[in-house]
């Protein structure tokens, strides 16, 4: 049996299946406590915990740290050489640049200085900094520098991160932001992790823990300590992953998980989801993050309704449940609730909610409620029209890392989330096409999460002249003959990835794919002294095999 669990702002989802099918699941409000949020909806599910074999939760904590700059002081110790300096990136005080530098294929021209180095360390250690991200520019074709920092200041703070780990894509500015924030959240990972597992175990459950990247693709919980930058935007991923297990066929899908807070929009083209082809951005930030191609428009169920200028608005602002619920502010749920179609709710006091805005724009209360839903509808549909013409002002990339050389044209909506079903006929009118609002669209995220496969990538770069081969994420630097050929360099990847899959936090029965292949001659004096080669190979996302839609 497998657990799924989607940790979001406003709820908690939890879901079972059992022989590919759901056999329970369980909807409570996330609290402060992210911990007792998970236990109360594993709890909700009634079931015997003693035969799950599969363990996957997704949650916001390492976004929202991000977003809300909620994570300890932490240093970075940078070394680039000539060219854009660095220092327009800084983000903090406590970030350092040194002396070392490589050229674009990996060979030194400025060695580091280790009296710098420590110099630094000493002063990050007196500014009360307990993470370090030490980075060097083309750190992907030559790690030495990197590793020469490390072996320096490793034993002098609880948590460092070297930028070659992060990323074999090439992008400096992008490695030193994913860097500086996998460094930031670690200790914030590390004591979650931590106490979910103290918390299962109570309870019973052993076995391992996954988590949902920002790839909709899942780690272990032991990968997940190393990057925890990778499970930034897990939650938008949760709703696409969501989408796939649940599509009824493979008509291009926009996809609508309509939250509490929020709106995450993204889409499906063949049943598969987009990628950010260079990576997320997250507080404004860019990183090499690897993650799906979608949109957040604060508009929810909960959002804020009021005036403004003389015009309904919804959103983006929360402040708690809907007044029907007991909270202070009259929302989209409240309107609805006044319409019937959310009978859990209080309709005197939604009612009451709306009144002082009905007066204000000159209407009954019902007629005001039915607009507070449509303006709901279109801030969304604004945002999908933005979002649709983002989509298509560049290359459009699968999550299989196809290119998909047509524009993206929606044939069809997909709405899942508490809302769904009673906006589906307002979706529709507003869309103007089909809208489908599936079995089990409430705990959709917690379902993506639970069948979403393990997932990594790796970069392989071999430079037959140097007589060297190159693996950022796994630390591989090792010679090779000047007669190492393209087919030698992918038989080496597939190996690896499978002879690392723990490490990577992969399981077992892994399929591996060949996503790019590149080889150029190297030529000086109209002489080819040797070859270039690159290699990216991935273990293949989706969903997990076997699962029926039915």
């Amino acid at each position: 049996m497998i657990l799924g669990i989607d940790i979001g702002g406003t709820h908690t989802d939890a879901v079972c299946v059992k022989d590919n099918q759901i056999v329970a699941t369980a909807k409570v409000i996330t609290g402060e406590n992210l911990v007792d949020s998970i236990v109360g909806a594993i709890q909700g599910l009634n079931v015997d915990y003693g035969v799950l074999k599969r363990v996957v939760l997704s949650t916001t904590l390492s976004t929202n740290a991000i977003i809300e700059k909620k994570y300890a002081a932490t240093g970075m110790i940078v070394s680039a050489g000539p060219g854009v300096d660095p220092r327009s990136f800084f983000l903090s005080d406590d970030f350092h640049l040194i002396e070392g530098a490589m050229d674009h294929r990996g060979r030194e021209y400025i060695p580091v200085r280790k009296d710098q180095i420590l110099e630094v360390a000493k002063i990050l250690k007196t500014n009360h900094v307990q993470g370090v991200g030490v980075i060097s520019k083309f750190s992907v074709r030559n790690p030495s520098h990197e590793k020469t920092m490390y072996s320096l200041i490793a034993d002098k703070f609880t948590y460092v991160s070297m930028g070659h780990r992060m990323s074999g894509s090439l992008n400096f500015p992008r490695r030193l932001h994913t860097t500086y924030f996998n460094t930031a959240v670690m200790p914030i990972q590390e004591r979650f992790v931590r106490s979910v597992k103290d918390a299962l175990k109570e309870l019973g459950i052993t076995t391992s823990i996954l988590f949902l990247k920002a790839d909709g693709g899942t780690y272990s919980s032991s990968a997940a300590d190393r990057l925890p930058v990778e499970t930034i935007l897990s939650g938008p991923a949760a709703s696409m992953m969501g989408g796939v297990a649940l599509k009824k066929n493979s008509d291009t899908t926009l996809i609508l998980d309509v939250g509490g807070t929020t709106t995450d929009i993204g889409i499906l083209i063949d049943g598969v989801p987009i990628l950010e082809p260079q990576g997320v951005c997250v507080g404004g930030l860019k990183t090499l993050v690897r993650g799906l191609k979608m949109l957040s428009v604060g508009a929810g169920g909960d959002s804020q309704v009021y005036i403004s200028e003389g015009r309904l608005r919804v959103g983006p602002h929360r402040h708690g449940p809907p007044v029907c619920m007991g909270g202070p502010q009259p929302t989209p749920m409240d309107a609805l609730c006044v319409l019937g179609e959310f009978e859990t709710g209080d309709l005197n006091k939604a009612e009451q909610s709306l009144a002082p805005l009905a007066r204000q724009m000159n209407k009954e209360i019902p007629e005001l409620a039915r607009a507070i839903v449509a303006e709901l509808v279109e801030t969304i549909k604004g945002a999908c029209d933005g979002f649709i013409h983002e989509v298509n002002s560049y290359p459009v990339y699968t999550i299989h890392e196809m290119l998909h050389p047509d524009p993206v044209k929606p044939e069809q909506v997909m709405v899942i989330g508490g809302p769904a079903k009673t906006l589906k006929p307002y979706v529709e009118d507003m869309f103007q096409m089909k809208c489908l609002v599936p079995d089990h669209f409430q705990v959709a995220n917690a379902l993506g999460a639970a069948l979403a496969r393990t997932t990594a990538q790796i970069t392989l770069l071999a430079d037959t002249q140097l007589k060297k081969l190159i693996c950022p994420e796994l630390d591989v630097d090792m010679e090779i003959s000047t007669w190492y050929t393209i087919n030698d360099l992918i038989s080496f990847g597939k190996q690896a990835l499978t002879d690392n899959a723990r490490y990577l936090g992969l399981s077992d029965d892994i399929e591996t794919d060949v996503i790019e292949q590149q080889s150029f001659n190297m030529i000086k004096d109209f002489n080819t002294t040797g070859k270039n080669l690159r290699v990216k190979i991935q273990s293949r996302p989706g969903i997990i095999s076997g699962w029926s839609e039915s």
